[in-house]
């Protein structure tokens, strides 16, 4: 299980950059410990979102999303929590792509699945559309839709989240319908613990 703490997750952080050193770029654990680090300030942030939304885990979900909604745009630490956020998402982006895409490093082959998700939400945060439409067969090209995720509160957990229209999504089939796509939900912390899992030897 992923811990909480920033000082028991840094730990995984160092494990995790030092299992993806590799010579071809000697910055790449660098880049990882740059996100513990920016992490830390963020964890602190998020602890005082989830005290804003705990009082509206009670209420029936129909009631909730608004009333905590309210809640949260009263708050400074909703606004820095969810810029950081995703800026913290883009760096983490271009972390797993300089890994998988540029160096092609084997160790970073299993963080594929979590890269592909990366990319569908870093179309929409840095270009504000949806990664590229593939269209029938007989049309030709691609098409772009406008697009930014919508800010979403889970019924689950106090956290903030988005979710992200893809028409690449792994569960749509690739013998749907053109135009067909699927919503799903991304969080900060569900990026980074997955990083951690994947990436952290002992996890």
């Amino acid at each position: 299980m992923i811990p909480n703490d920033w000082e028991d997750r840094h730990v995984l952080w160092v494990q995790a950059s030092d299992l993806l050193a590799c010579e071809e770029d000697p910055w790449i654990p660098s880049a990882i410990l740059d996100l513990s680090w920016a992490e830390r300030s963020i964890l602190v942030i998020e602890k005082e979102v989830a005290e804003v939304l705990r009082p509206f885990q009670k209420k029936p979900p129909i009631e909730r999303t608004s009333q905590a909604m309210d809640g949260l745009e009263k708050s400074s630490a909703f606004y820095e929590c969810r810029a950081l956020s995703k800026l913290w998402i883009m760096g983490l982006y271009e972390v797993c792509r300089v890994m998988i895409r540029d160096v092609e490093l084997p160790a970073a082959k299993p963080l594929e699945l979590l890269f592909d998700e990366l990319d569908a939400v870093r179309m929409p945060f840095a270009k504000h559309e949806v990664r590229k439409i593939p269209l029938g067969k007989h049309e030709g090209g691609k098409r772009v839709l406008p697009h930014f995720p919508d800010l979403c509160i889970p019924l689950w957990g106090c956290e903030l989240g988005w979710m992200v229209k893809d028409y690449k999504h792994d569960c749509v089939s690739p013998d749907a319908p053109a135009g067909t796509y699927a919503n799903f939900y991304v969080s900060r912390r569900g990026f980074a613990d997955e990083f951690l899992r994947i990436s952290a030897p002992q996890v």
